[in-house]
């Protein structure tokens, strides 16, 4: 049996607020921040079908999630990210086209020395090119403005 603090849009928003935190760390392995990434692009993106199906929450803002999130490039961009990483390959519900395509990775000789790691992310559809900690940051900026304009922060 789920508490009720478990299966509400605000538990989602919660993860999601964890992941981006752990992302603002340092980091000693890739394996833990692609983990990390991809687990943030998931619940980043899942936040808009809990909202959608929350049923403490208005019928009105229950409705209106879709829209408000497809006006956000950064969200887009992370529908791709987070469906892509669930099925490998997505071929309905293409937003932006965004997909990794490669990366740089940088160790520090010496022990607990952080590594600097970075994904490239491109768009098909803008032909821009991301990096994986300006969608990070640019996603949680935008479900900030969401969450506000619906009065659920």
């Amino acid at each position: 049996m789920y508490s009720p603090n478990l299966v509400t849009w605000r538990s989602q928003y919660d993860r999601m607020v964890r992941g981006w935190e752990r992302l603002q760390g340092d980091y000693y392995s890739s394996i833990n921040y692609e983990d990390d990434t991809y687990h943030y692009f998931q619940d980043c993106w899942h936040l808009k079908d809990w909202i959608k199906n929350d049923a403490n929450l208005s019928q009105s803002v229950r409705d209106s999630i879709e829209s408000e999130v497809d006006k956000h490039e950064p969200l887009r961009v992370v529908a791709d990210l987070a469906n892509g990483s669930k099925h490998l390959n997505i071929t309905r519900n293409i937003r932006e086209g965004a997909h990794v395509t490669g990366g740089h990775l940088t160790i520090g000789l010496g022990q607990n020395i952080p590594i600097d790691i970075d994904y490239t992310v491109a768009l098909d559809k803008s032909g821009k090119v991301l990096s994986t900690k300006a969608v990070v940051k640019e996603t949680f900026d935008s479900w900030q403005i969401v969450l506000k304009k619906l009065n659920l922060l």
